[in-house]
């Protein structure tokens, strides 16, 4: 393998039974322009092929560390695991279901080490399992001011695999096992209640996978819900039923949207997230990308 840097970030992966998709994931990790210190792998009390493949991995790449807990003790707690056992200055988040771009590593760390930032993520391109083609791509705000207003509003500033951030901000302010699955929007929250600086880099640095059982494909209103009553507790106020079911209705519409094949369905769902939220459907058909997934 052709020598690469080596840069000061812990990569924290939790699994559960991702068997299928993890050597698609350690080939993006080896085929990364710059290498982490270190790639944790939480095994979270897998029942299919998942260690037989990390551990094959780990013989390839000498800085995965496995950390295979015998019984499941939950997505934020597997990652509160795996956080504990870092030792970089930055950490970066990433599920095993997707795939980083080469240059995601030393994008996001050249990024978040020049502008002293405390988290960056990035935007995605979005395709499905099945067909293994692009169907969108996220259109996350760039600057921490932006995003500060997008996380206030009760919705997400940075999307939760593509993060790279402080350790000292993971170590401080923990994920809450008991906020699944909102944890990814608490967390921020209560990063930036805590003083975090904030910033997106512009372009997608990973392909994000969505299939039968990722958290995106089944989406309920209850974590729609849960969402903003985090966001009420963590910095006051009160926000409506009425606010929950409209955006709710919203994200369920856009992403049939996206997952519509006939150029009918494909209108209607457009047009049931246009009634919902108007401003937010605007800009993400706007971005809808013309990438596909360099597999």
């Amino acid at each position: 393998m052709q020598t690469r840097a080596t840069v000061d970030v812990s990569m924290v992966v939790a699994n559960f039974n991702n068997g299928r998709y993890l050597e698609d994931f350690f080939h993006s990790i080896l085929n990364s322009t710059s290498q982490p210190r270190e790639v944790i792998f939480v095994d979270d009390g897998s029942t299919d092929n998942s260690l037989i493949i990390a551990q094959r991995a780990s013989d390839a790449l000498d800085h995965v560390k496995i950390i295979a807990l015998s019984k499941n003790v939950g997505f934020a707690n597997a990652l509160n695991i795996g956080i504990a056992n870092c030792s970089s200055t930055y950490i970066m988040r990433m599920d095993p279901d997707d795939v980083l771009l080469p240059e995601r590593i030393e994008r996001q760390y050249e990024y978040i080490t020049r502008d002293a930032l405390d988290v960056v993520g990035s935007n995605a391109v979005i395709f499905h399992d099945s067909t293994n083609l692009p169907i969108g791509r996220t259109n996350f705000p760039a600057r921490h001011a932006d995003i500060e207003t997008t996380i206030l509003r009760g919705e997400h500033g940075v999307l939760h695999p593509t993060v790279l951030g402080r350790a000292s901000f993971f170590k401080n302010v923990p994920y809450i096992q008991e906020n699944v699955p909102a944890e990814d929007y608490d967390i921020f929250a209560r990063f930036l209640k805590a003083g975090a600086r904030f910033g997106n880099v512009a372009e997608p640095l990973i392909h994000y996978r969505i299939h039968d059982k990722s958290a995106s494909s089944r989406l309920r209103y209850a974590t729609i819900a849960r969402t903003f009553r985090l966001r009420d507790t963590i910095f006051g106020g009160y926000t409506s039923r009425w606010k929950i079911v409209s955006y709710y209705c919203f994200i369920k519409s856009y992403r049939n949207y996206l997952g519509s094949r006939s150029v009918v369905s494909k209108s209607l769902w457009g047009a049931l997230s246009s009634l919902c939220y108007p401003q937010k459907l605007v800009r993400k058909i706007a971005t809808r990308t013309v990438y596909r997934p360099g597999r």
